[in-house]
């Protein structure tokens, strides 16, 4: 995975991290919760690659064009997971210094590896509370994800968030957001199982 890092000069890393963001948000709002949970990785590697050949041919990310093919040709032969693969690429999460919403995909992603879930999008009428039921369901309670968020990619409205799991993992959910420096949450529900969360700007 490192590999497309390779001869891509360091000027150039905001960049690529922003090429991973913006895939995983057109994954994410694009397509309904229910129905990437009913995809095979290898129809969400599809989705992913369609969006990565497109932006590949943008004057935008020339300086690794080449690269970008070579990830999804490679990705798509080895049927890897190109969602995980494309999180890697995030820069890690660093005070001010990102737009919010690169720094809330970032949140998302810690919150995924600490209870090892996929983030879910989904409107809080559609959300299917069964998901995933031997595991935790991570939920981002909204129909459309962008509409949080201005032209500069700065959070304008507070996004609502739904956790299913033991009292442990809520609880290592809740001390992850705590130390953002960027997000401060309230709780608006909880109960045995779940806990629904508002996000916003400290």
């Amino acid at each position: 995975m490192r590999s497309i890092h390779t001869n891509i000069k360091p000027e150039f890393e905001p960049l690529l991290s922003e090429l991973a963001i913006h895939a995983l948000l057109h994954l994410r709002t694009n397509h309904s919760a229910k129905i990437l949970a009913r995809k095979s990785r290898l129809e969400v590697n599809d989705i992913l690659s369609a969006w990565l050949n497109r932006a590949g041919n943008s004057k935008k990310y020339k300086p690794f064009k080449k690269k970008i093919r070579s990830l999804v040709t490679h990705a798509r032969s080895q049927r890897l997971d190109m969602e995980s693969m494309l999180g890697n690429l995030l820069s890690p999460l660093n005070g001010d210094e990102l737009p919010h919403l690169d720094s809330f995909l970032l949140l998302i992603n810690m919150l995924e590896k600490e209870v090892s879930t996929t983030a879910l999008v989904s409107s809080p009428e559609s959300v299917d509370l069964a998901f995933n039921p031997k595991s935790c369901l991570l939920c981002v309670l909204s129909p459309d994800l962008n509409a949080h968020f201005d032209s500069r990619n700065r959070l304008v409205q507070d996004i609502s968030m739904l956790f299913r799991g033991s009292r442990g993992e809520k609880h290592a959910i809740l001390r992850i957001i705590y130390t953002s420096s960027i997000f401060e949450h309230k709780v608006e529900y909880e109960d045995d199982d779940f806990i629904r969360i508002c996000l916003s700007l400290k």
